[in-house]
Parts: structure tokens; sequence; C-alpha cells
């Protein structure tokens, strides 16, 4: 305990002048009376010469002297240490990244640890303290206000769950500073194992909004015991023939670690050893010979760690066969640009032709019917009207070009500047296709997918255009065809890391995705795509109509599981509390308390001695 006015302990002299007043004698009035006989003991008092008397206990002087005390220590304002938030308004900043899953003791995590030492801190909050709640993952989330409300904040820890995602807390601290610099007296408190490597934060700088703002770590965590891949890629061989992959897995513990390693490819067992790593080492695993055919490859370490999210990590081969194509047309450009291009595996076939054994298919002009019904990806070229498609409806003369998706793969690599086209077919289409590339109000070219089934269709006749004799047409064509057969940069977005939103495309309102630990989510698509940002767990993400896709946690920084002793700022290094969390707070209104009952207790043993 310490005082905030300690000077004030000088009014504890005026515990004299009580003494003294008890001490006087009582001065006595003088009567005149026939004896003295029956007040013998009076006179003596009356004769004697000291004008003090003996001090005789009295419960009166100590309950004065007590209440005396009481006050001039209140005034003193002493400080006590007590397990609670800091007086005022306090944001607590909990770290819910994939280090703080660590199961440093049984079954516990940090994290549990987290919103228990969270809990405490709430039930320490005094009737005028308030205290918000922030989220800190791969994103932040603001799960509960300023506020006094101890149901409110409780409830908002309980909504915090573990994740398999990375982040960093820098921008966690600088929302928590904007919150706490519109209060006074405010403080931060982070509750973390520090696993984030730097908080870039604004804290300690010379401006006058941040001075009263007060950051405070309280670290969990005890030790690091774990071993993890903190990497994971994949390549063609040099041949072409077969596929790489590469790992690399770091052992953070204190000992060596030998373990099983298994390698899936679409969920089938490609490879397995066994792997030796000595203490803060690592090594690089290389997985070759893998199927040209590709697929989602899945890396698992068997071994029982404190961390599980990162013994396991995805990857997506992609197919590294040649697509093949079967090309129905006679139209000498389209066929020469084709028979140019020595990544296509291309044949010229008749319109009746067998198309199960192609990847795509390339038309020009009519389609036939078996061309629609044989459902291959599907590159058409002035194509005929095609029921639920698309049907024509007039013709736009001289269109010049003045929107292209970049973002499309088809376009990859093309700029369409100098192509000029005589004329172009207005189609309507369905809500599935989309132009990507376009003149004023008239699409040229739309690309979509129907049932997983995707669809490129170039909307005029290559003989009304210079496009032919352009070096566009080639790579349009390459780049149609690998999109088609699903070689195309898109793919790569099948394995991601957790945390990081996914772009999946589909015909339909919505998608329904079957999440890791087998709950599902509905999300609504716009513009024929949906946006889901909700990969905070390692795992497999199926997906109803469409691929799935995979989230890996592949973090070094995250799969380091020993606690930091400190966290740096830009104010400097504030080091942490182990697992404690410890604050000074006022203690002069309890002892204001004690001095009106002392008063209140003195006052009545007066009057019932008066009455007495």
């Amino acid at each position: 305990m310490r005082l905030l006015s300690a000077s004030a302990l000088g009014w504890l002299l005026l515990g004299a002048i009580i003494i003294f007043f008890y001490l006087l004698k009582l001065k006595r009035k003088r009567r005149v009376v026939p004896s003295v006989f029956l007040w013998q003991r009076a006179l003596e008092e009356i004769e004697a010469n000291a004008p003090f008397k003996k001090l005789r206990r009295s419960l009166l002087l100590l309950l004065q002297l007590m209440a005396l005390a009481a006050l001039v220590f209140a005034l003193a304002r002493p400080l006590i240490q007590m397990r609670s938030l800091a007086s005022g308004s306090t944001v607590i900043i909990i770290d819910s990244t994939a280090s703080m899953s660590s199961r440093d003791e049984g079954t516990r995590s940090r994290l549990e640890r987290a919103k228990e030492l969270a809990r405490d801190m709430i039930a320490g909050l005094g009737g005028n303290d308030r205290a918000a709640m922030i989220e800190s993952s791969s994103r932040l989330t603001v799960r509960c206000g300023l506020t006094a409300d101890h149901a409110a904040l409780n409830a908002s820890l309980n909504e915090i769950q573990e994740t398999d995602a990375a982040g960093n807390l820098s921008d966690a601290v600088r929302l928590a500073e904007q919150i706490a610099r519109t209060e006074r007296d405010a403080g931060i408190v982070v509750i973390s194992d520090g696993a984030s490597p730097q908080l870039a934060s604004d804290l300690g700088s010379a401006s006058d909004a941040a001075r009263h703002v007060a950051l405070r770590f309280v670290r969990v965590g005890r030790r690091a015991d774990n071993v993890g891949i903190v990497a994971m890629n994949s390549r063609p061989a040099s041949s072409n023939a077969r596929q790489e992959l590469f790992a690399s897995i770091a052992n953070f513990s204190d000992r060596e670690q030998a373990f099983a390693v298994e390698l899936r490819l679409d969920g089938k067992l490609a490879d397995a050893r066994r792997v030796s790593i000595q203490a803060n080492e690592r090594a690089a695993l290389v997985f070759d010979g893998l199927p040209q055919a590709g697929g989602l490859a899945e890396l698992k370490l068997n071994l029982d760690d404190d961390l599980a999210s990162d013994n396991i990590a995805y990857a997506y081969l992609m197919d590294a066969r040649r697509p093949r194509v079967a090309v129905i047309s006679d139209n000498p450009f389209l066929l020469q640009a084709i028979a140019a291009n020595d990544s296509l595996d291309a044949r010229k076939v008749s319109m009746d032709a067998p198309l199960a054994s192609f990847d795509c298919v390339i038309t020009d002009g009519a389609i036939a019917a078996n061309v629609i019904d044989s459902n291959r990806p599907l590159l058409a070229i002035n194509p005929s009207d095609v029921a639920e498609w698309w049907h024509a409806g007039g013709v736009a003369e001289r269109p010049e070009i003045t929107s292209v998706d970049r973002s499309h793969p088809v376009n990859s690599y093309l700029s369409y500047a100098d192509v000029h086209v005589e004329s172009v077919a207005r189609r309507e289409v369905s809500p599935w296709l989309h132009p990507i590339v376009s003149a004023a109000g008239d699409a040229l070219i739309f690309a979509g997918a129907r049932n997983e089934r995707r669809v490129v269709m170039i909307g005029f006749d290559l003989a009304q255009s210079d496009l032919p004799l352009k070096v566009e047409f080639p790579i349009l064509l390459a780049n149609a065809a690998g999109w088609l057969a699903g070689r195309d940069a898109q793919a790569i977005e099948r394995t991601v890391r957790a945390g990081q939103p996914v772009i999946i495309h589909t015909t339909q309102t919505s998608a329904t995705i079957r999440l890791p630990d087998g709950d599902e989510q509905t999300v609504a698509a716009r513009d024929g795509a949906v946006a889901f940002a909700d990969t905070l767990r390692a795992g497999v993400y199926q997906v109803k109509d469409a691929p799935p896709f995979a989230a890996s946690l592949l973090s070094e920084s995250e799969s380091n599981t020993a606690p930091r002793d400190s966290i740096k700022t830009r104010a400097g290094e504030i080091s942490g509390q182990v697992e404690t969390f410890k604050t000074e707070r006022e203690a002069w209104r309890w002892l204001a308390l004690a001095v009106l009952a002392v008063l209140s207790f003195e006052w009545w043993v007066y009057h019932k001695r008066i009455a007495a």
C-alpha cells in the first residue's frame, strides 16, 4: 500500500489535543456547606495542586482517536493493490490468434485462461468503472462497447472462440486508443501470449491526446513445446511429367521430435515417411513424382504437441497435363492459332464426334446438340441461338471496345487496344453469363459457369474483325482453353491461409458452405460470386455445387508458441505480468465510511453514559 498524499499524516498530531483535554481537571465551583464529611474525596481533589489528572482508560477517547486516524488516512489517499481493472474506463483486448489455442496445461487453452483473467477483472469493476471488449485475430471484432454492465461484458467474452488464423495486435491497439482517448483516466489491457512481433502503436507519443492512455500487457502461456508446418508450396517438375511439393517443418520445442508424416492427394495416400528434427531446428521435405493430374494435397504431422492447427496444411497441385481440346471448325485462322500453341493438345473433330475424353470444346458458328448435351466446357465463337443460354436480337455496327474485365483469367495479358470489329450480334444472355469485353452498351465476349460447366462466348464473326490477325488472338484462345479446363490462376484460391477471404464463383443466388467442424453457412451471392471470410479454422471447406477449398495456418510466428515476456510499441518495451493483473485502487471512500461509523458509535456511547 502507498499514499498519494502522505503529507496529510501530519494531521495525526490532532490526537495530542484530544488526549490533552482528557488530562485536564474540571474546575469546581465553591459552595458553602455545613460539613464536608460525606464529600471527603471531592475535597481531596480540590485541595490538589496539580492542574492535570492521571490518564485513565476511556472508550470515548479510544473511539475519538480511531475516528481521527481513519480520517487522516482518508485524507492521505491510500492506494491498495487488488486484482481488478484500473479505475476509470479500460479497453480489454483479448488475443484469439492461433497460438492462443496452445494447450499449456492439460486440455485448457491459453484463450480459456485469458478469458478467465478477463472475468476476474470484470468482477473487480467499481461502481463508476467501465470496460470495453475487443477480440483480435486475423480481423478485429468489438465484442462490447464501453459499459459498466457486468452481464454484457461476460456475454461478450463467451462470444470469443479459438481460431487458427494468424494476426497481430497493432490494429487492435490503435482501435483501443481511439476508444480510450474519448474517456478520462482511461487505459488499455492486452491479454495475450505476445506472439505478435511488434505493436506499431502511437502510445507514448508526444501528442496530448495519448498521454493519459496507459497500456498494460498481461501475459498468458507457460512453455513452447510445438512442431508445425510453416511453409508449403508446389510446382510442376522440370520434365513437366510429374509434380513436386515442398514443405518446411520447424521444431520450436527444446527437445528432439520424431514423428510420421503423411501426404494425401484428393484424400488418397500419396506418400508417408518418418521425420526427426532436433530442438529449435527445421527440416525441408520434398515430395516428387506426384501424379500429373494434381489435386488437393494434404500434409499431416502425426504427433501430439501444444498446437494442433499447424500439424496439417494444404496445397493445390494444378493439373500439369496439357488441356485436351476438341475443335469443331474449318476456319483456317482458328486452326492455325490453336496448332501454334504447344501448351494445348488440340484435335479437329466432326460435329457428331464423342467429346467425353476432352477437357473443353471450341466451336465456330452453329452449335450441334451433342455439344450442348456433352456437358463439356465450351468456347463458342459467333454461335447460333441456344435455349436458356442466349439468343440474338439485333446487330451493332462498328462497336468500339470501351471496357475490359482485366480480373478475369480469359483477359490475362490482353488489351484489345487496336482490335476492330465490323459488326456484332446483340444477344440477350442468361444471368450466369457476364460480359468481360464490352463496347459501350454492347457486349463482345461473355464468360460464366452453369452447374460447374464453364462457357466462353465470342459474340462476333472472326471474319468480321481483325482479331485473327492480332497477337492477342492465340493468347485469347490459350487463356480461354486454360480457364475452361480449370487450369486458370483462380484454382490457387482453393488453398488460403486461415483468416483470408475466399471468392466462390457460382450461378446460384447463394452458396452453402460446410465448415471443417461440420457447421453450415449460407452466404448470398452478388454478381455471380460469393465473398466468404469466415475461414478462421484450418481444414477443408465443402461448397455445394462448387469445388471445395482448404485453409492452413502456415505462420512461423504463431507456431512458435513460446510466450513472450514483453511486447514492443513506439513508446518502448512493455513487460508482461505472468498470468496476473493487479492494480492500485484508492481506499479513501472506505475509510470515510469507517469514520462515520466510529463517530456514530462514540455518540451512542456518550449519550448512554449521560442517560445513566
